[in-house]
């Protein structure tokens, strides 16, 4: 009977340690995260060739002054225009604080996106930091 129970427990140790290494489970299962990222740590990446920058906040905002190189796809019109985006290639979401730009890119991520980075501080900290922005258009 103590070889049949220490059998029963070497059986159930390797069943634990290779379904461990088994990506069956539904986290393993589930898109890759999205990565937050500060603005200077961003930059860079916002200039690459192939990546591509948007700023999900509404136009008004955008016309205020945004970061350079950002295109304005707001938030509430992403879903129906994401076609526009190359699942592929990195894309780095920023907004105002944040918030919305996390929004924006944990829907991409589910749309099937490869690499979705949200700028954490959004605009607020990209101009804080010193970072290259566009100025308001005129007459806004």
């Amino acid at each position: 009977m103590k070889k049949f129970v220490i059998f029963a427990v070497f059986v159930l140790a390797l069943a634990a340690c290779n379904e461990a290494r088994t990506p069956q489970t539904p986290a393993a299962l589930k898109e890759p995260p999205v990565t937050d990222m500060t603005v200077t740590e961003a930059r860079p990446g916002t200039e690459d060739q192939g990546s591509q920058f948007i700023d999900v906040r509404t136009a008004k905002e955008y016309a205020a002054g945004h970061a350079k190189g950002a295109v304005n796809i707001p938030l509430d019109t992403l879903e129906q225009r994401a076609s526009e985006l190359k699942k592929d290639a990195p894309v780095y979401v920023i907004c105002e604080t944040g918030r919305r730009s996390l929004a924006a890119a944990e829907m991409l991520n589910k749309e099937g996106f490869k690499r979705v980075i949200n700028i954490t501080g959004g605009t607020r900290a990209w101009a804080d930091a010193g970072l290259p922005m566009e100025a308001p258009v005129a007459g806004d």
